[in-house]
Parts: C-alpha cells; sequence; structure tokens
C-alpha cells in the first residue's frame, strides 16, 4: 500500500506540472442543459466505428455521458451497467465480477454476449472468449461516455457481438474534460484514490488516469443462502460465518490515450486480486483470483477528403489470471494459472461517392498466439484434477480473419436503408495436453479444432425520419459467438468424441420508435425478437472410471419476444426525469424443456432515474426493479420419487433498488467538489439466483446491503 501511495503522488506532481504547459480556457458542454431534443444529435462513434447521430444508427442505442454519472454518482461500473435497460446483474461470487444477463438471456458464462470497448479496443479474455469485469475495471471518474449498441453487431464486430457493444469512452477531450484528483471513503472499508490529467499540448492531446481501489466487500451471512445451515460443517465452516473478509477487492489502473495529427495510442494496465467464492465458500480469507492485463493500440487515421477517410490499427494484448483456492480445510492446497497473448489489426477505408451512399469496408486479424491453463488441486483426491496443463501446440495459433462492408444509400431525405455482410473464418488449430495426474496416470493427448467454415452473416435496416421529431427504425441482424479455448480443450482434449462445437447463432428483428414530442419530452419504443440456436452450454458428469468431468454440447435453442420503453422527461427548470421498463419472455426450445421456466431470466426490469440541480446543488434518485429469476435446471437430478430433473436452487424473488446522491460543486474554491452516494437506500434484500459455480448456496446468492461513498475532489 506503501508504494502504492508513492506511485499516485508521483503521478499527482507529474500530472499538475505537466497540465501547466499550456493552461487555456476551455469550454465545457454541460449535457445538463441541453434540450432533450438536442441530445438526438449527439454522435455517437461505436455503432460504425466513425460519428453518427443516433437517429441514423441501424440499432437501438443508450449513452451514459460523463454528467450522468456525477449527477447520480454511481460508485462503481457495476452499477452503471445496472442502470441501463435491458441489463441486469447476476453475481456468483466467482472470479470475473458481476454477471450480466441481456434481453432475458444469459448464457452461464460472465460477459460473453456483448463485446466490451475500452476507447475502442477490445477488452475480451482469450481464454474464455468473454469480458470479465475484473479484467477492465475502468475508474467511474476516468469516464467520459459510455456508448451501448443493442442488438447484433458481428457485421461491424465479429464474433462475440451476440447482443450488442459497449464502448466505455475516457479519452474524450473534445468538450472539455478537466483533470482531476479524487479521494473516496466508504461503507466495508471501501478507499480510492483517483488521477486524471488531460489537455492538448501543441497540437498533442493526450489523457491519463490511475486509480487504486480497495474495499473489505459485503458482510452477508452464510446461513441465509442455504436451506440446510448443518451443511455448513461440511464445508469447514461454522453456522455463523459470513462472507465479511472472504470477498476483498483491490484494483489497481493505469491508461494512457495521446493522439497527434493522424496517430494516436491506446496503452492500459490493470491489475486486480480478488477474493472469490468458486465451487465451495472459502473457510478463511478468500480464494484468490489474481489477474493482470494488458492492452497496448497504434492506429493511424487520415481523412483524405469529404469522400475518403482511413483507420488503421494495430493491438496487443496480454491476460495472466492466477487463482489460489481456499476451501474445506486449512491445508487445502489448490492452484490455476490462465495465460494469453494476441495480436489483432483492423483496416478500415469509409468512401462517401455521393451525398446520398456511403460505403464501410474493413479487413480483420486476429491472432491468439499462446494460450494455456494449468491447474493443480491434488487436496481433492481426484487424479484428473491434479497437475494438467491445456496449452495451444507448439507453432499453432488461433487466427480470425474476416472482411466486411457495409452500405448507407439515403435515396430520399427522410429514407435511409443500410446492408452489410461479414465473412468471417476461424482456420483449423492444434491443441495438446499433459494429464500428470501421478506418475503412473501421465498422458500426453492433442487434439485439433477443425471447423473452418466461413460464417456468413448479414444485416439489413431501414429508417424513417419524419421532420426529424420521429423516427422509425426496421432492424435485422445476425451474429455469431464462437467456441472459446476453455470450451474447446474439455471437449476435443478430454472428451474427443464430441467433435468440434460450431459457432452459436442469433437472429434478431426488432422496430424501434425514436420521437422528440416537444424539447421537454422523448420517447424511445422497441419491439424485438431474439431467436438463438447452438448454444454452447456446460455439461457435467463422472466418467467410466468415476472421474468429474466437464464438457460443453451445442444443446440449446431460445426464442426471446421482448419490448422496452424510455420516457424522458424536462418538466420544469433544473429537473429532469427518465423512466424506462422492458418486458422480456425467452422460452427454452429443446425437445422437453418447452414447459420448463427459462432460468435466469426475469420477466420485468423496470428504471428510474431523476435529478433536480440549482446551481452548483445536484440531488438525484436512481431506481431499478428486477424482477424474480429461476435457477439453472438440471436434468440428471433424480428425485426422491425417481423422477428425474430438478433446480439446483430456489426461485429468487424480485428486489427494487433505491439510490440517492447528492453533489455540491465549486464548494468555497473553483473544481472542489463533494459527493455523497447511497445505494441500496431502503437496505432491500438481494438474491441472485443459484449457479453452477457455486451450488452450494441453494435459496441464492445475497447481494449488497446499503452502502455510502464519500467523495471529494478537486478538478484543475
Amino acid at each position: 500500500m506503501r508504494e502504492s501511495i508513492i506511485y499516485m503522488l508521483f503521478l499527482f506532481v507529474f500530472f499538475i506540472n505537466v497540465s501547466t504547459l499550456n493552461p487555456q480556457e476551455k469550454k465545457i458542454v454541460d449535457e445538463f442543459e441541453m434540450s432533450l431534443e438536442d441530445l438526438l444529435k449527439v454522435n455517437v462513434i461505436t455503432a460504425a466505428k466513425s460519428p453518427q447521430q443516433i437517429g441514423d444508427i441501424p440499432a437501438s442505442v443508450v449513452i451514459i455521458t460523463r454528467e450522468d454519472i456525477e449527477k447520480y454518482g454511481y460508485m462503481t461500473l457495476t452499477e452503471i451497467l445496472e442502470s441501463i435497460p435491458g441489463l441486469y446483474a447476476i453475481d456468483d461470487y466467482c472470479e470475473g465480477g458481476v454477471n450480466f444477463g441481456v434481453r432475458g438471456f444469459w448464457s452461464g458464462v460472465p460477459n460473453n454476449n456483448m463485446i466490451i470497448l475500452v476507447n475502442g479496443v477490445s477488452q475480451v479474455d482469450d481464454f474464455s472468449s468473454n469480458y470479465p469485469l475484473d479484467k477492465i475495471a475502468v475508474p467511474v471518474e476516468a469516464i467520459d461516455r459510455i456508448e451501448v449498441i443493442r442488438g447484433p453487431m458481428s457485421v461491424i464486430y465479429g464474433s462475440g457481438a451476440f447482443l450488442g457493444v459497449i464502448n466505455i469512452i475516457t479519452n474524450d477531450i473534445s468538450r472539455g474534460t478537466k483533470s482531476m484528483a479524487v479521494f473516496s471513503a466508504g461503507s466495508q472499508k471501501t478507499k480510492k484514490i483517483f488521477l486524471r490529467c488531460a489537455d492538448e499540448v501543441n497540437g498533442f492531446k493526450y489523457v491519463c488516469n490511475a486509480s487504486i481501489y480497495d474495499t473489505y466487500g459485503m458482510n452477508q451471512p452464510l446461513s441465509e443462502m442455504v436451506r440446510d445451515v448443518s451443511v455448513l460443517p461440511a464445508f469447514g465452516l461454522m453456522e455463523d460465518d459470513s462472507t465479511g473478509g472472504r470477498l476483498e477487492v483491490k484494483e489497481k489502473h493505469f491508461n494512457f490515450s495521446g493522439s497527434f495529427k493522424n496517430f494516436y495510442n491506446e496503452i492500459s494496465h490493470i491489475q486486480t486480486k480478488n477474493e472469490v467464492f468458486f465451487f465451495y465458500p472459502s473457510i478463511s480469507k478468500g480464494s484468490i483470483a489474481d489477474l493482470s492485463t494488458t492492452n497496448i493500440a497504434l492506429g493511424y487515421k487520415k481523412v483524405f477528403s469529404n469522400k475518403y477517410s482511413l483507420d488503421g490499427k494495430i493491438t496487443f494484448l496480454q491476460n495472466r489470471w492466477w487463482e489460489i483456492y481456499d476451501f474445506l480445510f486449512d491445508d487445502f492446497y489448490g492452484i490455476q494459472q490462465l495465460e494469453s497473448r494476441a495480436w489483432e489489426s483492423e483496416l478500415e477505408l469509409f468512401i462517401k461517392p455521393s451525398p446520398h451512399l456511403g460505403v464501410k469496408t474493413g479487413l480483420y486479424y486476429r491472432s491468439v498466439q499462446d494460450a494455456s491453463n494449468m491447474y493443480d488441486l491434488p487436496s481433492f483426491n481426484t487424479t484428473s484434477l491434479e497437475n494438467n496443463y491445456f496449452y495451444l501446440a507448439d507453432g499453432s495459433n488461433i487466427v480470425t480473419r474476416a472482411f466486411f462492408t457495409q452500405v448507407n444509400c439515403k435515396p430520399f431525405r427522410a429514407l435511409n436503408f443500410i446492408a452489410g455482410v461479414r465473412l468471417e473464418q476461424m482456420p483449423r488449430y492444434d491443441l495438446a495436453a499433459i494429464l500428470a495426474g501421478g506418475t503412473e496416470n501421465f498422458q500426453s493427448v492433442s487434439g485439433a479444432y477443425d471447423r473452418d467454415k466461413i460464417e456468413v452473416i448479414p444485416r439489413f435496416a431501414a429508417i424513417y425520419s419524419l421532420n426529424g421529431n420521429h423516427i422509425f427504425k426496421l432492424l435485422y441482424g445476425q451474429a455469431i459467438n464462437r467456441p472459446s479455448f476453455f470450451q474447446n480443450t474439455t471437449n476435443l482434449l478430454l472428451q474427443p468424441e464430441k467433435g468440434s462445437l460450431k459457432p452459436e447463432y442469433i437472429r434478431t428483428f426488432e422496430l424501434n420508435y425514436i420521437a422528440s414530442l416537444t424539447p421537454d419530452f422523448t420517447l424511445n419504443f422497441s419491439l424485438f425478437r431474439n431467436n438463438l440456436k447452438n448454444l454452447i452450454t456446460r455439461v457435467s458428469g463422472l466418467d467410466e472410471n468415476g472421474d468429474y468431468r466437464t464438457w460443453s454440447s451445442n444443446a440449446g435453442e431460445m426464442v426471446t419476444y421482448g419490448s422496452e420503453l424510455t420516457i424522458k422527461i424536462e418538466s420544469f427548470d433544473h429537473f429532469r426525469m427518465e423512466l424506462s421498463g422492458t418486458y422480456q419472455k425467452t422460452c427454452d426450445k429443446r425437445p422437453g424443456y418447452e414447459e420448463i421456466t427459462t432460468a435466469y431470466s426475469p420477466d420485468f426490469l423496470g428504471y428510474i432515474k431523476a435529478s433536480y440541480r440549482v446551481k452548483d446543488f445536484t440531488l438525484a434518485l436512481t431506481g431499478n426493479y428486477v424482477d424474480s429469476m429461476e435457477t439453472y435446471w438440471d436434468g440428471t437430478i433424480i428425485n426422491p420419487d425417481g423422477s428425474g430433473g430438478n433446480r439446483i436452487g430456489d426461485r429468487v424473488d424480485g428486489y427494487f433498488l433505491l439510490g440517492a446522491n447528492v453533489r455540491i460543486d465549486n464548494l468555497h474554491y473553483k473544481g472542489l467538489y463533494v459527493n455523497i452516494r447511497c445505494s441500496n437506500l431502503l437496505n432491500a434484500e438481494i438474491r441472485y439466483p443459484t449457479f453452477t459455480n457455486n451450488a452450494w448456496a441453494d435459496r441464492g446468492m445475497l447481494g449488497s446491503g446499503r452502502k455510502f461513498l464519500v467523495s471529494i475532489g478537486l478538478k484543475f
């Protein structure tokens, strides 16, 4: 901690010195003062990787601005995502952080259905092909804007953009973002130090963010998570034990963004050391998940004329995940190490031969050059879990290559057509494993992922604008989600008869209507239907030797029907309100599952935001409701009456989270502010449905109770 404080003080002094090199008065654009009609004209860069107004984007869009973050006082990135219509949290206390379901669907893999970017750089974990929040760990103070594009986005972004894209932007100084220093402290022994410097010096624009975050974690009784408290001693626990001291989180985040003339770069390094529960509750300090991730991107962007522009980027990504397990008894020994290293390159050309026609085309190449999974859990006394090492075979890379093009045609002022297609291929790659399991059981195995079919991914849209105040979008899109390195190794090396998995597949139809009925009243309404096929599900069981095995199978098919409505109101000066509701119904189409309620799929989601500001004083409320959810249906369970199949846990009730925030800016000194945020103000009981990673908690995992965070900051 001492070294971290010295490091932050050094950065603080450096930032102050650099920021005085070219002091200049910046023009601040305050979105609180913008009319709601003007907000529809804000440019969004994520949907097509180039600026577009919301009304021109062939998808439904949600934007979270820095002003939103400040006035509502969100403590963490998780709180921000919980406020986005269509998203809902599921916390299983496992590594990776909080998971998010989207539009009535959660796969069971942490955040693998939406691509998450930071300043346009993918934050993918190549081991599981997902986007764990522990790996991203962006402090809220660093965020200038979050752009959420909902619906299939694989034409532009490829595999993984199953239900959309989230782009977290921390480098936008065009709107006068200031440098700042912030100290925060609050409930659960939470402490945070954040420093930011953003400026432009002789044409060189830069933003640098650094933070240290530490929280003790929530303190919830374990006895409230199990039906029968007598099982706790079997896990090495007392009946009055709690999560206190077993779910601590430590994070360090550093990000640097720079641009000069046509060149730009992104550098980020994140270290997290979190305590987690994995399969069993921890008996003392918590199982440790220690993550280190580094991303470096270098790019060149050139606008040749109003008809041609070029954007090219090369990115290096490296992840290392080390886990030390702590459960069952004091001397338990178990470790796991996951590593991956990849290069990614993309080249995009935008051509606009006339005001009525635009073409965006691009090439994409990604090579995962190193991926491995080592685990050794001898304390289980099961040879299949001892000293195993899975890896990419020597000389083999996981390559993804793609070509895409998207055409915007506007034959009339009020009518716009969009059509796009992506051709994407993953050539064969070889896998290998050393299964030590003791000298007598030592064996070396190999296999190959050989599904190298070229996937054709289309999208179509028609957008009609009536007087600019009524916009109708008719949308159709497809997307894929390829099997991960982890899924392929457990199949091809442990159960080679299972064969190569197919990519997951989604087809979506959506009707989106946006209306600015008055400058103070806007409405956004969507009807959608998602058809999901070839869903990869995880299966576990005992082999002929009695050893525990897990594998994956393309066994899922689901259909979701849903509607979303968001209303934004500015009823009088200084007051704003936003109301959102999502109704969705997901049906499992597998034979025999038609009458079984889909797990992890709430029928209704509700959101409310309200803020009132007078000069430098802001008072805001946030609320979100998540309906009841069922747990995973395990068809292998044998019930007392001899029938087969049952839930692994109880159905959890819906809950309502109310938050409040008070903020005072320019407190006796320009740029000085105080912010007081309370989450779960009513101290409501939150239960997340049981998942297979922690099936012992058959009553559901408890969420955090009431929390406070006080922040004191200086913008300079």
